[in-house]
């Protein structure tokens, strides 16, 4: 189905959220039955809530002392929360769901039974620890029905997931929470209580039971008779925390913001904050696509920790990415850090101090887990440039000089770091592993030394913002020579032109293909050539052409590949985007796909344009994408000329 035909902006007035104020601008969603709905916050992500029936199968946490994410599972593949409607004692079948989001994150779902139209409404309000499940039936029969609301929460096993997810072996229960009326928690103990999560249902009754291999509870409100043109509406709160008692007086907190609110106040005001950070490329389906997966980027590649309260990155906060849950430099400085930095530009300051902080000492180490440890060795190039980068795109768009001195010893150490790296015969700088994160027996990759290039000149920048004027002279010379040994060693002769090989083995073999995650495409957006650079032009055309094996070349939704992403990727797709030759096919891929529910995953397939399933939920990769399009057609903010001021006495 083409995203274009449904991602039309609408206002719709949500059931309830009439008497808050105007009416919610609403943006459908194009899903099948087998997808899934992403929301969540800085806290608690709520990565698939199935869209068939509204069910959320599992949530998450981020914690320090596990090293990744704490994932609640429903029992034998069940769902953890499903919301129920029963019409004059039948359960009405939530089929057919219809969904869209408010503020391109709140998802609502809307289905229509014998004339009674229900709606599910899920949202996670920014800084809270809790999210909030909004259930609304209007009757539009010509008679009343007595209608009950029923939430059924199950829980079989608590995993810590860093890629893969483990089961925890402790013991888990379910009991009423302690000190607030109307809740359930279930607890996971060890020698002591480790994590817990709790459900505040005000004006419902709980049946608990407990069974080895699963807990759960039946969440039943009083029947209401609803009379023609009449609505009757139920909210739970879904909350974790450490323990027993943090975990329902987290639900409690955002319980009472609804009791003064209402619901509908709740969502509003999230919505409003949410829409802040929004951008506008004048076109619906583009805006739809890009402030969705900008705000992924931001709450799944980024959150704070339950136990240490630390902001921290990951691949993907979701379990659905195979790589889930831990921190790899170019994923997060390269390909989210850019949206954060065009649409929230605050998360992105935090997001910088933690790679220059936790992560800092292994920097450019394959990947790590969430506290800087090393999960998987080896050195990438790419990956000890990348934060320098977002550094000085950081100072540019901001002006926080106070930041880039608060940190000039971090500034020192990728210094350093990139130093070590320089081959003295060569002058170029060597990797052990490429952008696809395999190892490479030719240490010098183009894009990598293109990118140490950049963070050279971005070296010199900062050195003079920092009134380092003979380091400035000297980053900026290195460059310069960085740049002629590339032109040297890099540039071959293919069928009678000059193109740039991938790699180099210092000897006498080439690597003649692309690397999509650090694809030569990118070298213009990098400024290292001019689109219409005769080297550059050659090698676009030779990639393309159906002499390079992994070109797709006559396919419909093809781009060049590699013999490990043998698809369609969505950082090739990207830098695609950028350049005004590729620009067309490029957009017409990017729209005509659903991709995972319209958020970016690895790839496509090119001849369909389907969506590959290895790599859902790819919260970096997301990030780039947004960027990306708001690069080439987000339309300026209406206060773009003002100096972000905000950043500049934070230290």
């Amino acid at each position: 189905m083409n995203i274009m035909l449904l991602a039309t902006a609408t206002l719709l007035v949500l059931s309830g959220l009439a008497e808050a104020g105007e009416p919610i601008a609403l943006s459908p969603l194009a899903l099948d039955a087998h997808d899934v709905v992403p929301t969540g916050n800085e806290w608690l992500s709520l990565p698939d809530i199935r869209a068939a029936d509204g069910a959320v199968m599992s949530f998450n946490v981020l914690s320090k002392s596990y090293r990744g994410l704490l994932q609640v599972r429903g029992p034998h593949g069940q769902p953890v929360i499903r919301p129920v409607v029963t019409v004059d004692g039948q359960e009405a079948v939530l089929a057919g769901l219809t969904w869209s989001v408010i503020a391109y994150w709140i998802p609502v779902a809307r289905t229509t039974v014998d004339g009674l139209e229900i709606e599910l409404t899920y949202c996670a309000p920014i800084n809270s620890r809790a999210a909030l499940l909004h259930m609304t039936v209007a009757n539009r029969r010509a008679k009343s029905i007595r209608v009950q609301f029923r939430v059924e929460a199950g829980w079989g096993a608590l995993e810590r997931v860093s890629y893969q997810p483990v089961e925890l072996t402790g013991t888990r229960r379910v009991a009423p929470g302690l000190w607030v009326d109307d809740a359930t928690t279930f607890v996971y103990r060890t020698d002591d209580t480790k994590f817990a999560w709790s459900i505040v249902h005000r004006g419902m009754w709980a049946d608990l039971a407990e069974m080895p291999e699963a807990q759960t509870a039946t969440l039943r409100g009083a029947e209401a008779e609803i009379a023609p043109g009449g609505k009757v509406e139920a909210d739970i709160v879904l909350a974790p925390g450490l323990e027993e008692m943090s975990a329902p007086h987290n639900a409690k907190a955002l319980a009472d913001r609804i009791d003064r609110l209402g619901a509908a106040g709740v969502i509003r005001e999230t919505a409003t904050r949410l829409m802040a950070s929004a951008r506008s490329t004048g076109r619906d389906d583009l805006d739809l696509l890009m402030n969705r997966n900008a705000l992924f980027t931001r709450f799944y590649a980024w959150g704070r920790t339950i136990d240490a309260e630390e902001m921290v990155g990951v691949t993907s906060r979701s379990p659905r990415y195979y790589v889930s849950a831990a921190y790899w430099d170019r994923d997060s400085m390269l390909w989210s850090f850019p949206a954060l930095l065009r649409f929230d530009p605050d998360t992105a300051r935090a997001a910088l101090a933690y790679a220059l902080g936790p992560q800092l000492r292994n920097t450019g180490t394959h990947s790590r887990f969430i506290d800087g440890v090393v999960l998987e060795d080896g050195f990438q190039l790419d990956g000890a440039a990348a934060p320098v980068i977002a550094v000085a795109d950081y100072l540019r768009v901001t002006g926080d000089h106070a930041f880039l001195a608060g940190h000039s010893a971090a500034v020192d150490h990728l210094a350093t770091t990139i130093a070590e790296a320089r081959d003295e015969a060569t002058g170029l700088y060597a990797s052990w592993q490429d952008a696809q994160d395999e190892y490479r027996r030719h240490p010098y990759l183009t894009n990598a030394n293109v990118l140490v290039w950049k963070a050279l000149g971005s070296l010199a920048s900062l050195s003079a913002a920092l009134g380092r004027d003979s380091d400035a002279s000297r980053f900026a010379a290195e460059a310069d020579h960085l740049r002629d040994a590339i032109l040297k060693h890099l540039v071959i002769d293919k069928d009678g032109k000059r193109i740039f090989a991938a790699g180099w083995d210092g000897a006498a073999d080439y690597l003649v293909e692309d690397i999509p995650p650090g694809s030569l495409f990118k070298l213009p957006a990098l400024g290292f050539v001019a689109e219409d650079d005769p080297v550059f032009a050659a090698t676009s055309a030779w990639l393309q052409s159906s002499a390079y094996p992994f070109g797709y070349h006559g396919t419909p939704y093809g781009l060049p590949g590699s013999y490990r992403l043998a698809f369609t990727t969505s950082w090739v797709l990207a830098d695609h985007l950028r350049l005004a030759a590729l620009r067309d096919k490029a957009l017409m891929i990017l729209t005509h796909s659903t991709w995972d529910g319209g958020i970016i995953t690895e790839g496509l397939d090119p001849s369909t344009g389907r969506a590959d399933r290895a790599g859902r939920a790819f919260a970096t990769a997301a990030g780039y994408v947004a960027a990306a399009i708001c690069d080439v057609y987000c339309k300026p903010r209406a206060d773009a000329s003002a100096p972000i001021e905000r950043h500049r006495d934070k230290t």
